[in-house]
Protein backbone atom coordinates (compact mmCIF):
# COMPACT_ATOMS: atom_id res chain seq x y z
CA UNK A 1 0.00 0.00 0.00
CA UNK A 2 1.20 3.67 -0.93
CA UNK A 3 2.55 5.35 2.22
CA UNK A 4 0.32 8.82 3.70
CA UNK A 5 1.75 11.44 4.49
CA UNK A 6 -0.44 12.67 7.28
CA UNK A 7 0.22 12.18 11.27
CA UNK A 8 -2.10 9.67 11.83
CA UNK A 9 -3.54 6.46 9.95
CA UNK A 10 -7.45 5.11 10.80
CA UNK A 11 -10.22 3.63 9.77
CA UNK A 12 -13.27 6.50 9.75
CA UNK A 13 -16.36 4.02 12.20
CA UNK A 14 -19.03 6.82 12.02
CA UNK A 15 -19.56 9.90 10.00
CA UNK A 16 -22.05 12.68 11.10
CA UNK A 17 -22.36 15.55 8.71
CA UNK A 18 -18.47 16.72 8.80
CA UNK A 19 -17.51 14.81 11.96
CA UNK A 20 -16.31 11.30 11.34
CA UNK A 21 -14.94 9.36 14.14
CA UNK A 22 -12.06 7.21 13.69
CA UNK A 23 -10.05 4.19 14.96
CA UNK A 24 -6.19 5.43 14.97
CA UNK A 25 -3.75 2.61 13.58
CA UNK A 26 -0.79 2.87 16.06
CA UNK A 27 1.36 1.47 13.93
CA UNK A 28 0.97 3.44 10.77
CA UNK A 29 0.64 6.47 12.88
CA UNK A 30 3.54 8.85 13.91
CA UNK A 31 3.98 10.88 17.58
CA UNK A 32 4.77 9.18 20.65
CA UNK A 33 0.21 9.26 22.29
CA UNK A 34 -1.88 8.35 19.77
CA UNK A 35 -5.14 7.77 21.34
CA UNK A 36 -7.19 4.52 20.62
CA UNK A 37 -10.24 6.72 18.56
CA UNK A 38 -10.59 10.30 17.96
CA UNK A 39 -13.31 12.96 16.27
CA UNK A 40 -12.01 14.52 13.75
CA UNK A 41 -13.28 17.53 11.14
CA UNK A 42 -13.86 15.82 7.77
CA UNK A 43 -14.45 18.41 4.82
CA UNK A 44 -13.66 15.80 2.16
CA UNK A 45 -16.00 12.71 1.36
CA UNK A 46 -15.57 9.66 3.19
CA UNK A 47 -17.17 6.82 3.73
CA UNK A 48 -17.56 4.54 6.81
CA UNK A 49 -14.73 1.84 6.34
CA UNK A 50 -12.53 4.59 4.41
CA UNK A 51 -8.48 4.32 5.95
CA UNK A 52 -7.67 8.53 6.28
CA UNK A 53 -5.11 10.46 7.50
CA UNK A 54 -5.55 13.02 10.27
CA UNK A 55 -3.41 16.55 10.59
CA UNK A 56 -3.46 18.51 13.47
CA UNK A 57 -4.51 21.54 12.12
CA UNK A 58 -3.85 25.25 14.39
CA UNK A 59 -6.73 27.25 14.66
CA UNK A 60 -6.97 30.77 13.72
CA UNK A 61 -7.81 33.03 17.10
CA UNK A 62 -10.20 35.27 14.89
CA UNK A 63 -11.96 32.89 13.23
CA UNK A 64 -12.58 30.87 16.84
CA UNK A 65 -13.76 34.24 17.89
CA UNK A 66 -16.19 34.48 15.30
CA UNK A 67 -17.55 31.12 15.61
CA UNK A 68 -17.69 31.43 19.72
CA UNK A 69 -19.65 34.81 19.14
CA UNK A 70 -20.55 35.88 15.97
CA UNK A 71 -22.03 32.32 15.13
CA UNK A 72 -25.05 33.07 17.94
CA UNK A 73 -25.30 36.76 16.98
CA UNK A 74 -26.35 35.29 13.98
CA UNK A 75 -28.66 32.58 15.36
CA UNK A 76 -30.29 35.28 16.46
CA UNK A 77 -31.11 37.39 13.47
CA UNK A 78 -31.76 33.90 11.84
CA UNK A 79 -34.74 32.88 14.66
CA UNK A 80 -36.17 36.00 14.47
CA UNK A 81 -36.88 36.35 10.47
CA UNK A 82 -37.38 32.48 10.84
CA UNK A 83 -40.11 33.51 13.45
CA UNK A 84 -41.65 36.01 11.22
CA UNK A 85 -41.98 34.32 8.35
CA UNK A 86 -44.05 31.51 10.33
CA UNK A 87 -46.13 33.98 11.78
CA UNK A 88 -46.82 35.91 8.86
CA UNK A 89 -47.20 32.53 6.83
CA UNK A 90 -50.03 31.20 9.47
CA UNK A 91 -51.56 34.92 9.81
CA UNK A 92 -50.37 34.92 13.82
CA UNK A 93 -49.29 37.99 16.02
CA UNK A 94 -45.22 38.40 15.29
CA UNK A 95 -44.35 38.06 19.25
CA UNK A 96 -44.34 34.03 20.35
CA UNK A 97 -43.33 32.49 17.11
CA UNK A 98 -40.38 35.26 17.17
CA UNK A 99 -39.78 34.80 20.14
CA UNK A 100 -39.42 31.28 19.73
CA UNK A 101 -37.62 31.17 16.80
CA UNK A 102 -34.88 32.81 18.36
CA UNK A 103 -34.78 30.35 21.37
CA UNK A 104 -34.87 27.27 19.33
CA UNK A 105 -31.96 28.95 17.11
CA UNK A 106 -29.89 30.41 19.75
CA UNK A 107 -29.92 26.44 21.20
CA UNK A 108 -28.73 25.32 18.38
CA UNK A 109 -25.94 27.66 17.86
CA UNK A 110 -24.44 27.84 21.37
CA UNK A 111 -24.67 24.09 21.52
CA UNK A 112 -22.62 23.98 17.84
CA UNK A 113 -20.36 26.61 19.77
CA UNK A 114 -19.85 24.28 22.79
CA UNK A 115 -18.66 21.33 20.67
CA UNK A 116 -16.63 23.93 18.48
CA UNK A 117 -15.04 25.02 21.77
CA UNK A 118 -14.38 21.45 23.68
CA UNK A 119 -12.98 20.08 20.50
CA UNK A 120 -11.19 23.21 18.74
CA UNK A 121 -10.26 26.09 20.98
CA UNK A 122 -9.40 24.68 24.49
CA UNK A 123 -6.65 23.17 22.64
CA UNK A 124 -5.45 25.95 20.08
CA UNK A 125 -5.69 22.61 17.00
CA UNK A 126 -8.10 20.56 15.59
CA UNK A 127 -7.94 17.19 14.27
CA UNK A 128 -8.83 17.60 10.44
CA UNK A 129 -9.09 14.31 7.69
CA UNK A 130 -7.01 15.61 5.24
CA UNK A 131 -6.70 12.41 2.84
CA UNK A 132 -8.11 9.22 1.96
CA UNK A 133 -5.85 6.02 1.61
CA UNK A 134 -6.13 4.76 -2.17
CA UNK A 135 -6.80 1.20 -2.56
CA UNK A 136 -4.00 -1.37 -4.40
CA UNK A 137 -4.22 -1.08 -7.92
CA UNK A 138 -5.55 -3.90 -9.75
CA UNK A 139 -2.38 -4.90 -12.32
CA UNK A 140 -3.42 -6.87 -15.41
CA UNK A 141 -0.36 -8.94 -16.80
CA UNK A 142 -0.85 -8.18 -20.47
CA UNK A 143 2.66 -10.05 -20.85
CA UNK A 144 0.96 -13.43 -22.24
CA UNK A 145 1.73 -13.83 -26.36
CA UNK A 146 -1.83 -14.33 -28.21
CA UNK A 147 -1.29 -17.99 -28.73
CA UNK A 148 -1.31 -18.47 -24.46
CA UNK A 149 -4.82 -16.13 -25.22
CA UNK A 150 -5.89 -18.52 -27.46
CA UNK A 151 -5.03 -21.64 -25.19
CA UNK A 152 -6.61 -20.48 -22.51
CA UNK A 153 -10.42 -19.23 -23.94
CA UNK A 154 -10.41 -22.82 -25.21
Amino acid sequence: MAQMRAELVGLVLEKHGERAKIKLDKDKSKGDKVPKYLEAWCPINVKVGDVVGIEYQEMNKRKMQMVLYGFPVLAVIAGAVFGNSIAIFFGLDKTMPMMLGVVIWLLIAVNYARIFKRDAVREGVQPVVVEIEAPDPIVFDDSKDESEKKQEMN
